[in-house]
């Protein structure tokens, strides 16, 4: 059986907040292979770590990385910035790299291979035109389309019924690896990743009986959980 990637879902935030240094050193330090985290640019156009586009009522993208911490800070947390992610996490764990907007994609890429060899990282987004554009300029950088439930069971009907149409035209895209929600998963979506020689990840898988399941499926490669080290555990049991 193929090594199973377990991978933090925005770090280990189990007594630390999402996309932060702590959530990543903690996850680090309890032997995660991989750490989800989410990309956005402030109004000074720095790269930071943090899923919602809004913080405490305000918008990310009208605030300076300044503005964005003192706001964090009132709460007791640290916003990074993805070089700072970056810098300590290199060479400990694969990062999956998601992107939450577009028109930054140079900016990341080039971010990441001046800290990051090619096969320490992946870029991951639900957004097709974020991932052409990657493909088009950097051929080499593995990229993964993420697919929320309904999508991915709307694909696996597709599949069903076209499974003979590559990758591209059902996808829109070509993606190195394919990132379903595990409640779209579906049989159909598996075995046409495993024809198309795709990796197959789920997110978020976090019941304790799922994540054992996915840990023996021969044909998913890993899973994004919040909790790693429930699938850690699994994982020793399985072995």
């Amino acid at each position: 059986m193929m090594k199973k990637l377990i991978i933090a879902h925005r770090g280990f935030h189990n007594s630390a907040t999402e996309n932060t240094i702590e959530a990543y050193q903690k996850a680090i330090e309890i032997g995660v292979d991989g750490i989800e985290f989410d990309v956005r640019k402030t109004k000074d156009d720095i790269l930071i770590s943090h899923h919602d586009e809004i913080i405490y009522n305000k918008y990310i993208s009208n605030l300076t990385y300044e503005q964005i911490n003192k706001i964090a800070a009132d709460k007791g947390f640290t916003v990074p910035t993805v070089e700072e992610v970056l810098k300590i996490t290199k060479g400990k764990v694969k990062l999956f790299v998601e992107l939450k907007e577009e028109g930054y994609e140079d900016d990341i890429i080039n971010l990441l291979l001046k800290y990051l060899n090619l096969e320490e990282f992946i870029v991951i987004s639900f957004n097709v035109r974020s991932l052409k554009l990657i493909k088009s300029s950097y051929a080499d950088v593995k990229t993964g389309l993420l697919l929320r439930t309904k999508k991915a069971k709307l694909l696996g009907f597709i599949i069903k019924i076209f499974s003979f149409l590559p990758s591209s035209i059902i996808f829109g895209v070509n993606p190195d690896i394919l990132l379903p929600h595990v409640d779209g998963y579906s049989l159909e979506l598996l075995k046409f990743a495993q024809r198309e020689q795709k990796n197959i990840v789920l997110w978020t898988v976090n019941d304790e009986v799922m994540i054992g399941k996915f840990l023996k499926d021969n044909i998913v490669q890993g899973i994004i959980t919040d909790s790693p080290d429930v699938a850690i555990f699994s994982t020793k049991l399985c072995q």
